[in-house]
């Protein structure tokens, strides 16, 4: 197997890790118009938490950039590595799986499934996305 650089994939990683992370907090926000306030306690924020993920369009929304954000991954890697792309976006899949395993909660339903086993297609086409085109031969 050719060599995977570490640096392209933690970077990749990282960054994709921070951009879920801002995403995610930008629509819960959103979705949680006028039930946010200052000084809420745990159990408040928990009941608004919960209210945000059954009644509102925020699960869609935050599977739709997570998809996004892994294709970027597969992306990122791709081009810092700036060789044998398709390795780096699997590898990014991989790390991705490994990641989302080790938060892996017992009560997890159909969309977490989903997320886990589209995690390295969406990366693979990040890279794929990441090659530079080849012009037609004259």
């Amino acid at each position: 197997m050719p060599p995977i650089s570490a640096r392209a994939v933690a970077i990749a990683f990282v960054s994709e890790l921070v951009a879920d992370l801002v995403i995610r907090s930008v629509l819960f926000v959103m979705f949680a118009q006028g039930m946010l306030s200052e000084g809420m306690t745990d159990d408040e924020l928990a009941k608004v938490r919960k209210a945000v993920l059954e009644t509102t369009a925020y699960i869609p929304w935050a599977m739709v950039l997570g998809a996004a954000t892994t294709i970027g991954g597969g992306y990122l890697a791709a081009r810092i590595a700036k060789r044998i792309p398709y390795y780096h976006g699997l590898a990014i899949g991989i790390v991705g799986v490994l990641y989302s395993l080790a938060l892996w909660s017992p009560d997890a339903g159909g969309l977490d499934y989903l997320g886990l086993v589209s995690t390295i297609p969406f990366s693979i086409y990040g890279a794929h996305l990441a090659q530079k085109p080849v012009p037609p031969e004259s």
